[in-house]
């Protein structure tokens, strides 16, 4: 079923349907080929927000404790747009997440 959440790696859910919803939100989120620019320019990456990893969880439809916890330390500042070779909107795929955190959602 296309809702139906998927094993990844034994451990995380990965949910087509929330990654459907991302891409509705912010379209360029599909994007992202996990060059890691985004992670070396963020400032707040020596603080533990690892925006690649983001990136990867948000596009396999996954919230995990990791991610609800990581994406408050974004400060919005928008190097990581600037920076990526595609134009990623990251900070609104961050907005996306916290959204869905604070409406209690969940990835499965």
């Amino acid at each position: 079923a296309k809702n139906q959440a998927i094993k990844v790696m034994g451990m995380a859910m990965a949910n087509p349907a929330l990654r459907e919803e991302l891409l509705r939100f912010e379209p360029t989120a599909s994007l992202c080929y996990q060059c890691g620019t985004c992670t070396t320019v963020c400032p707040m990456t020596e603080l533990g927000l690892n925006t690649r990893l983001v990136m990867k969880m948000a596009n396999l439809g996954v919230i995990d404790d990791w991610l609800r916890k990581a994406v408050w330390l974004c400060t919005g500042c928008g190097l990581c747009q600037e920076s990526c070779p595609n134009e990623i909107r990251i900070p609104n795929v961050i907005r996306f997440i916290r959204l869905k955190i604070l409406k209690g959602g969940k990835s499965r």
